[in-house]
């Protein structure tokens, strides 16, 4: 068995990309097609597939079976997980990102049309894409599960100011029917700009939506809010000032502070946990040629 290096968290999710989107070589001799090159926890991989993998990523032969153990390891995860897409997870995906591009699926798909991109296999890009979202959700959602207490107070205790909340806070209220001009005018607040326009303001903290409120919150003064949909416009804000700040208990925000945690170390749990599998794998060369 081979000597398996332990691969950078960068070069990993590389190695992820490129696996999903290979295609096999109708090309290919067909002495190939039926030979088993090795097995990972008794699953076949192929000659054909070893050789489809180095010619269509461009990769040596090593480089070509780390792909092929991950992808295994990853294909192996989707089924003990029971992840399933179906059609309907695809064709809300497909108009999600119709929407996010102010534009409509039947867009998107005329476009890809007249530049020779094929439908269902943009559709099979988005279906492989949710497969790998919610497998990552579910991963790291085991981590979540076993966060130490210790590192959530410990957050809480040197973070304070995102979790204290003020009595109001003064504002300067930038609105636009142009969410491009609104972008524009929030990285140069200096300037004048047409289209966009403000207004100082008092915000109470009681009268806001919860999720505005957290949103504010967490944004520093001098900075802007992120940009909301409102009444048929786009809206951001400036933070001027927070008054009276009041600490959040720890148990109401302690979600928060997990969800912040498992954000910020989600690549590292996804690499570590396909680091173990790999470990704990039983991998049998059968043969390389």
């Amino acid at each position: 068995m081979r000597t398996k290096t332990l691969l950078s968290i960068k070069s990993f999710k590389q190695i992820l990309i490129t696996s999903a989107f290979l295609i096999s070589s109708s090309y290919a001799a067909p002495s190939l097609v039926n030979g088993i090159a090795f097995f990972v926890n008794g699953d076949p991989v192929t000659l054909l597939d070893l050789y489809s993998t180095m010619q269509g990523a461009k990769v040596n032969q090593d480089a070509a079976i780390d792909i092929l153990i991950n992808k295994q390891l990853h294909e192996q995860e989707i089924k003990k997980r029971h992840i399933i897409i179906t059609d309907l997870d695809i064709s809300n995906e497909i108009e999600r990102i119709a929407r996010i591009n102010k534009t409509s699926v039947e867009n998107i798909r005329s476009y890809m049309q007249e530049n020779g991109k094929d439908w269902n296999a943009y559709k099979q890009e988005i279906k492989d894409n949710l497969i790998k979202t919610k497998l990552y959700q579910s991963i790291t959602q085991d981590s979540l599960r076993l966060t130490d207490e210790k590192d959530l107070q410990e957050y809480y205790n040197t973070h304070q100011e995102e979790f204290s909340v003020p009595q109001s806070i003064e504002v300067v209220k930038f609105y636009s029917y142009n969410s491009q001009a609104l972008e524009q005018a929030m990285r140069d607040k200096s300037q004048t700009h047409s289209n966009v326009f403000t207004e100082n303001e008092i915000l109470q903290t009681t009268e806001l939506n919860p999720q505005i409120m957290a949103d504010f919150a967490q944004t520093a003064t001098n900075t802007f809010t992120p940009i909301y949909p409102i009444d048929g416009q786009f809206v951001s804000f400036l933070i001027l000032k927070k008054n009276n700040p009041t600490l959040l208990p720890y148990e109401f925000v302690k979600n928060t502070i997990l969800q912040k945690t498992m954000n910020q170390k989600e690549d590292y749990i996804i690499y570590e946990h396909f680091e173990k599998l790999r470990s704990n794998a039983k991998i049998n060369i059968i043969r390389l040629d």
